[in-house]
């Protein structure tokens, strides 16, 4: 069933603007017999004045007036920020292309022609007004979202938080513990399985941490000059130690790395640790992982290449989606959130950049690109 039609739109306050008082009182009687309340202005200028005593819901506006025209106070009243989204529907004789097309641009959504037939004007009345009720219901239930998203992140980063804690300590103590003392093979089983659980958890909760913050808008990026080879050396060499249990050699292809950018240095780093991240963890034993800079004109792009088993072409969309996963298993049986690409297309989008992945043509495994234009990230010179 159409929805629309079940709308209460009765009582709706219609501002009529035309300087011909015949115009006004047809249109008056027209409206009134229908439900709604009628006010009436016969100039822009009067216009202007009736609608900050009264209001409307919807305004009928005639083109050809003495004083400023229609179009005018068409875009005098959109500039208000209370009235711009109110409907505006010119009525007028005036029926040419170029008319419509000038009406449109100062912000009107509808044209009613004169003579006015009543049935097909009280139509398009009706619509326009339902259309803003649904779009008065539609902002609500936005905003709504936005609060509930924004309390959900509350409770996911307070729970994070006090979880850390706990599960450093429990990794800390079993480590401790593992090395402390003389184990029989069941306790040291016992005890490596308690620090490798204890690690994806707390893997997990900073993740869920970082999310929740990013999410939040309470990290607000800290944007300083930063030596973009300084970054990505830092990353390759950490996570080379991570590399080398599966005897992955990690490398960079320095294709043209600007010397510097204006970055978050830390979120920017959060980034390349969690792209190299996943490549090491589904690349295979004895592969290269390749990191790929290069820059033409103004756009750079840093690619982390590997020669992993790709990604299936159905399952792109899950990529950068929170707990997105994909059917494709970690090589070392390493364990995965979902939330790491996420966060880096939010890193990215706060860089203004974006970031996409796909499959390599030239052999297998694929390629995580992030996408910046330095034209925007520019260190100013003093």
């Amino acid at each position: 069933m159409n929805q629309v039609g079940k709308i209460n739109i009765e009582g709706s306050r219609i501002l009529v603007v035309d300087d011909d008082e015949i115009i006004r009182k047809l249109l008056r009687r027209v409206l009134e017999r229908s439900g709604f309340v009628v006010d009436e202005a016969d100039s822009g200028e009067g216009a202007l004045e009736c609608i900050l005593a009264n209001e409307p819901d919807l305004i009928l506006l005639d083109v050809v007036m003495d004083g400023i025209d229609g179009f005018i106070t068409c875009r005098k009243i959109k500039a208000m920020p209370s009235l711009a989204e109110v409907p505006v529907v010119f009525v007028t004789g005036r029926s040419d292309t170029g008319s419509i097309v000038e009406g449109l641009d100062a912000g009107g959504c509808d044209y009613i022609t004169k003579p006015i037939n009543r049935h097909e004007a009280l139509a398009r009345i009706r619509n326009h007004l339902k259309m803003r009720v649904l779009m008065r219901f539609q902002n609500e239930f936005i905003d709504g979202l936005k609060k509930a998203n924004l309390a959900k992140n509350r409770i996911i980063g307070v729970a994070s938080h006090d979880l850390r804690n706990p599960l450093a300590s429990i990794r800390g103590l079993t480590e401790f513990l593992a090395e402390s003392g003389p184990l029989n093979e069941e306790q040291k089983e016992i005890a490596e399985t308690i620090q490798t659980t204890s690690s994806s958890m707390l893997h997990l909760v900073d993740e869920l941490l970082d999310l929740s913050v990013i999410e939040s808008g309470e990290e607000h990026s800290e944007m300083e000059p930063c030596q973009v080879f300084e970054i990505l050396s830092s990353s390759l060499n950490i996570y080379q130690f991570t590399a080398n249990k599966k005897s992955i050699k990690l490398e960079l292809d320095d294709r043209g790395i600007p010397e510097s950018l204006m970055l978050d240095k830390t979120q920017f780093r959060r980034l390349m640790d969690n792209f190299l991240s996943n490549a090491v963890k589904y690349s295979p034993f004895g592969s290269f992982v390749r990191v790929v800079v290069e820059q033409v004109n103004t756009i750079l792009t840093i690619a982390v290449e590997d020669e992993g088993p790709g990604i299936p072409e159905d399952e792109m969309h899950k990529l950068f989606t929170d707990f997105g996963k994909t059917s494709v298993q970690p090589t070392g049986n390493e364990t995965s959130t979902g939330l790491g690409l996420a966060i880096c297309k939010k890193i990215a989008e706060s860089h203004q950049g974006k970031v996409y992945a796909e499959n390599r043509a030239d052999r297998n495994g694929a390629r995580f690109t992030i996408e910046l234009d330095t034209s925007l990230l520019a260190v100013r010179r003093s």
